[in-house]
Parts: C-alpha cells; sequence; structure tokens
C-alpha cells in the first residue's frame, strides 16, 4: 500500500486500529462498509451481492508477533464494532491462487464460510470470498 492509498483510507475508512508494541506498530486492521467509495473489484463483488456488511480491506501483523493473539483481537474488535454498527456480514477475502493456507486456516476458526472463488485479476490469481453471518 502506498502513502496516497493509506491517507485514502485515513479520511473515509470508519474503522482502523493499529497495534503498537514498544513504540513500534506491529498490526493493523482496516475496516470499511457497503458505503465506502472504494473501487476494489474484490470489494465490488460484495457491495454486488450485499446490501449492508462490514468489510475487512486489510489485515496485517507483524511476522515477529505472530501467534501473540493479535489478529484475532483485531478480529474480535472489528466484528464487535460491525454488531454495534448493525450489520449482519462480515466480508473478506483470502488468496487461493496461489493459496494463503495460513489465512484460509485462520478465517476458517474464526467462523468465516468459503462462499465462492473469484478472478479478479486474471487466470493465474484467485481470492476466495468469505463471509461470516453475526
Amino acid at each position: 500500500m502506498d502513502v496516497d492509498k493509506l491517507n485514502g483510507f485515513i479520511e473515509w475508512a470508519p474503522y482502523m486500529r493499529v497495534v503498537e508494541v514498544g513504540g513500534a506498530i506491529v498490526g493493523f486492521l482496516i475496516g470499511l462498509t457497503e458505503q465506502a467509495p472504494y473501487t476494489s473489484p474484490n470489494f465490488g463483488w460484495f457491495k454486488q451481492r450485499h446490501a449492508s456488511f462490514a468489510y475487512v480491506d486489510r489485515v496485517a501483523v507483524d511476522e515477529a508477533q505472530r501467534g501473540t493473539g493479535w489478529g484475532p483481537a483485531l478480529y474480535r474488535d472489528f466484528e464487535q464494532w460491525a454488531i454495534d454498527q448493525e450489520k449482519g456480514l462480515i466480508c473478506a477475502e483470502v488468496n487461493t491462487e496461489p493459496p494463503n493456507p495460513r489465512s484460509l486456516r485462520f478465517h476458517d476458526l474464526f467462523g468465516f464460510d468459503l462462499v465462492e472463488q473469484f478472478q479478479p485479476y486474471g487466470p493465474d490469481l484467485k481470492v476466495g470470498m468469505m463471509l461470516k453471518k453475526i
């Protein structure tokens, strides 16, 4: 993500959480709703199918901090935020070609269902469209 894209999220993303440990940023989650002025084909896929949802656009945890619980903590916080916003769905996508088994396993354990595979970027790249009803 470049600075311009980050500034766009800062301007209009209704949910942004950052995890800081010892003065260093070690994780973050950027969340949107269907109202976001976002042109991502993945976000558009959900927007075409659902009138109301919360969307995980980006989540990252520093590799040295993986396994410490920051990912689940960010997702639990986002889920509570989505409930407070009266959203019935949380949407996300995970790369399936090339595969991202760690992320697929995480989303499965967190209660997401893989509902479709989508190829917005050409035949060699697939994303799994994930939904969680809340």
